[in-house]
């Protein structure tokens, strides 16, 4: 899975960012920092639980357009993106 493209759609604020990813088949998971974004244990969620409760209720960041890459690609992104603009 490590070669899957998939699509970030948002991302958590804090020390350890959780991802919500979109896999090619449309599917949106949640994927965490302390399991490196391994696709083989992400949790499923839905659209609406993501539009409601990560960044209605949780202070999730959508990305808008979608950031497409390969999942072996995420941990690098989170550190170099999202981690160091937070000054970490």
């Amino acid at each position: 899975m490590a070669q899957t493209k998939v699509k970030i759609r948002a991302h958590s604020p804090g020390r350890y960012p959780i991802l919500i990813l979109e896999l090619p088949s449309g599917g949106l998971r949640a994927a965490y920092y302390e399991t490196g974004y391994d696709l083989e244990r992400t949790k499923p969620v839905e659209e609406g639980w993501m539009r409601e409760n990560a960044i209605g209720r949780h202070s999730f960041i959508g990305v808008d357009p979608p950031r497409e890459m390969q999942a072996d690609e995420l941990y690098g992104y989170v550190r170099r993106e999202i981690l160091s603009s937070k000054g970490r």
